[in-house]
């Protein structure tokens, strides 16, 4: 569960005006943290920055060195400008003897802890900022951010420039929603949370989590059942020399639990029967032959032609899959995004960053500086349930919105949105909601490349591959 940076500071807000002592939980909390994963004969370099998270990190400095530690506090801000518990935290620190360095000590480090910025950084960093987190990362220490990494934008998960590399991230109160997507992914490290005491258990966050929204789907499979129970998928594409991503996203729908799968292709070339999923039933992209499907897949191979056959799903009364180029298509037809605004049937779009920049109507950079901003917009603006894919994939429905935590850089190759898109038709097929078809969806296609990764310690995860690995997984999804 993740929390926007808003609502971080009114808990934070809410609970000092109650006198709770924050900033010295957040301290003693950090300061377990270490103790538990070094000896007191370590050497600590300790960076405070100008706020309040510098003052979390002068109050973990002084209990470790309390606790026998070696010290060494690097201070990057003004003393007679700190926050009021922050500058306490400061006067604190030097009655107890601490002293404060002014650069990177030259005798070995073993661990760092980064009290730079927190929550607080929304602005791009300075040079010296950058020239400090360039040398702290080429120390290759273990390094441990308290709340957010030094450079990281905690809203977004965009890095400002320059980003610490943290081997785990401390979260208080709650966690940032940025740590979960974009840049952030690669600097967070494993991501810990301290509540510092508080209940908030009436204060649930705004930002899901897709992993455990999908422990919660169950796909019923009764023994006294029969394959007009699980559904139709009828996928849409295939054009010349990409037969390819339909077959993929129809072996994907097959194995993820609809009932039949039809492949309407545009190719005239095309095989007309699948020598390693001969289950599916390839033939032309004709509307009366696709007619009888209970979901539509429109884009997997589809081509800059395939304008007719979206229109034609788009008039339909049926679930839609939108991927690749149905996305590229509506992206230059206003006509075609004002009727889908309007349609009254649901529908499911997946587009990675530069499909949603496209249809946003910017570049690619916009929307991974703000992936939740770009998801809400399109979720909004079409009517639609929306899978950001990336690091960190975002489902937002217009009015919620999850993360999903699974998957890896060995899902960066060719053929996963297929998969991925047709695996969506067949949840979709057995009647989950898109809301719910895409979360499970979400998690389980990066849960699988997982699996794949820590069972052999592969690269990559070929999508032909992972699509298998997903069939195990949603077995246990069954009621």
């Amino acid at each position: 569960m993740y929390y926007p940076v808003k609502q971080l500071r009114n808990l934070e807000r809410q609970h000092l005006a109650q006198g709770l002592p924050l900033m010295q939980r957040a301290g003693q909390a950090a300061a377990d943290f270490v103790s538990q994963r070094f000896g007191s004969a370590a050497q600590l370099l300790v960076v405070a920055g100008p706020g309040n998270n510098g003052g979390d990190a002068l109050v973990t400095a002084r209990l470790l060195k309390q606790r026998g530690y070696t010290v060494h506090l690097l201070f990057r801000g003004e003393v007679d400008r700190l926050p009021a518990d922050a500058a306490a935290a400061w006067r604190e620190w030097q009655a107890a003897g601490g002293l404060v360095v002014d650069k990177i000590p030259p005798h070995p480090v073993t661990a760092v802890i980064d009290g730079g910025f927190g929550i607080g950084l929304n602005r791009p960093l300075d040079a010296d900022w950058k020239t400090l987190i360039a040398a702290v990362n080429a120390l290759q220490r273990p390094l441990l951010a308290l709340d957010v990494p030094s450079g990281i934008a905690a809203d977004s998960g965009a890095r400002l420039g320059a980003a610490m590399h943290a081997r785990w991230t401390l979260s208080f109160i709650g966690r940032a929603r940025g740590l979960a997507t974009g840049a952030a992914r690669d600097h967070v490290g494993e991501l810990h949370c301290d509540t510092l005491g508080l209940d908030l258990t009436t204060t649930p966050p705004p930002i899901c989590c897709s992993r455990q929204l999908a422990a919660k789907t169950r796909l019923p499979r009764e023994t006294d059942s029969h394959k007009g129970r699980f559904g139709t998928v009828a996928v849409l594409g295939g054009s010349a020399g990409m037969a390819g991503a339909a077959l993929l996203a129809g072996r994907a729908a097959l194995h993820a639990g609809a009932g039949k799968v039809l492949l309407g292709l545009l190719d005239p070339q095309a095989p007309s029967v699948d020598p390693l999923q001969a289950e599916l039933m390839l033939g032309p992209a004709e509307p009366q032959r696709l007619a009888p499907a209970d979901v539509l897949v429109v884009g997997p191979g589809l081509g800059p032609t395939g304008g007719p056959l979206l229109q034609w799903a788009l008039d339909s009364d049926k679930p839609l899959v939108l991927d690749a180029d149905a996305l590229n298509l509506l992206a230059g037809a206003p006509e075609l995004r004002h009727h889908l605004a309007v349609r009254a049937h649901p529908c499911l779009l997946t587009p990675h960053p530069s499909e949603a920049a496209r249809l946003l109507g910017v570049d690619t950079a916009a929307v991974q500086a703000d992936r939740y901003h770009a998801a809400r917009s399109l979720a909004s603006g079409l009517a639609a349930t929306v899978l950001l894919k990336g690091a960190g994939s975002i489902v937002d429905d217009g009015h919620h919105t999850a993360v999903n935590p699974s998957g890896s850089a060995a899902l960066a190759n060719a053929g996963q949105g297929d998969v991925l898109s047709g695996l969506l038709g067949a949840l979709l097929a057995q009647g989950l909601a898109p809301w719910q078809a895409a979360n499970l969806g979400a998690w389980v296609h990066g849960a699988a490349s997982d699996a794949l990764v820590a069972n052999d310690g592969r690269l990559v995860t070929p999508a032909s591959e992972v699509l298998l690995a997903v069939d195990r997984l949603l077995g246990a999804q069954r009621a």
